[in-house]
């Protein structure tokens, strides 16, 4: 089965205010706001700060008159006075396979698309696949009212398992502590996540089979030390914490890499080592190895 990720982006959200009075969740709720400006009958509205558990997607039921009144067709949490609300120009994700880069694609119907945009997820919205056809995969948004539906060329093509990743989009913000920056792109956490994954691989592939058979919590760890130390640096240079991250991963890949550092999985065991035969082994007095003749010793000069 593979995890598919779908981070929703801010180029589909548009007006944003808050609410002006509690809400009590029920039926045909009429909400007040700071103001309705950019809502209509059929909007798509996204209440409660986005990524928390209690965030949820609506669409108003109502023709909407200029004010700070709209009502929705159902609120299943109460929200409190002051809590964001912001309008989404789509509620779906769909998703689509392809068996090689930039081939034909196939919606991934049998296995849930298009599904409802998890407002409550940080991480994006989430479709298991459980087939093997596809290797290739791409996500568009969706509005089920009006069926328009965003470019599925311009959708970026991943190779994508989100499970064999190490560490996840939302783990690399926190750990900078920029979950709450809207001028962070995903994207540009996508390209430091890349960057912390190619340096552990180049650092592992000495010691460990890779890829790994699954990823343990330390890798990602790692991960999320690295690719949130770029991101710090970048941001911050030598004054935040990003050197401060950026030296506790490398120290842990040395540990890795010379042995005293082991990646163990579920089962209790070491991950697959790699096996080698440039690699020196033994030592001069014949003691492993089949008990190799001495070639040199301690006082010669070469």
């Amino acid at each position: 089965m593979r995890v598919l990720q779908a981070p929703t982006e801010d180029f589909i959200k548009q007006e944003r205010t808050t609410l002006a009075a509690d809400a009590t969740a029920g039926s045909n709720i009429t909400l007040t706001l700071e103001n309705n400006d950019g809502m209509a009958n059929e909007t798509f509205i996204v209440i409660g700060r986005e990524g928390s558990e209690q965030a949820e997607l609506c669409q108003i039921n109502q023709a909407v008159s200029a004010g700070q009144s709209v009502r929705v067709a159902t609120l299943l949490f109460n929200h409190k006075k002051g809590e964001p609300v912001t309008v989404y120009r789509y509620n779906k994700r769909k998703f689509y396979g392809a068996t090689e880069a930039g081939g034909s694609y196939t919606e991934l119907t049998s296995d849930g698309s298009p599904k409802t945009i998890q407002v409550d997820d940080p991480q994006g919205t989430i479709l298991e696949y459980s087939g093997n056809t596809y290797t290739y995969f791409k996500a568009t948004y969706y509005n089920s009212t009006t069926l328009t539906e965003t470019s599925r060329d311009d959708a970026d093509e991943v190779l994508a398992d989100e499970s064999a990743r190490y560490a996840t989009i939302y783990g690399i913000r926190k750990k900078a502590g920029l979950t709450e920056n809207p001028y962070l792109s995903d994207g540009r956490v996508e390209d430091k996540r890349k960057q912390a994954e190619n340096e552990i691989n180049s650092t592992l592939i000495t010691r460990y089979t890779l890829p790994l058979d699954e990823v343990p919590p330390l890798i990602t760890l790692i991960c999320e030390l690295l690719a949130a130390g770029y991101l710090l640096y970048e941001e911050f240079g030598a004054d935040g914490d990003g050197v401060k991250f950026l030296g506790e991963a490398r120290g842990i890949l040395k540990a890795i890499q010379r042995g005293d550092q082991r990646l163990i999985g579920t089962d209790s065991t070491e991950l697959a080592v790699v096996t080698s035969t440039n690699v020196l082994r033994g030592k001069p007095d014949g003691s492993e190895e089949g008990d190799e003749v001495r070639k040199f010793t301690i006082d010669q000069k070469f």
